[in-house]
């Protein structure tokens, strides 16, 4: 697992906002998890939910 894409996620999660302004797509990720992690987070920002640990793991 990349470190790198640890770390960017981990930022999209405590600074929402970044989410927006990111022009990395989930398939650009190398991992699949991360890929669906992204997706996820996504989903949860255009349906107005706040991207949390609780909301991502549910």
């Amino acid at each position: 697992m990349s470190i790198v894409e640890k770390a960017f996620l981990g930022s999209l999660m405590k600074a929402e906002y970044l989410l927006k302004d990111t022009v990395i797509q989930p398939e650009q990720l190398e991992s699949t998890r991360h890929k669906e992690i992204m997706r996820r987070m996504v989903e949860l920002n255009q349906t107005g939910k706040s991207i949390d640990l609780i909301s991502l793991t549910t």
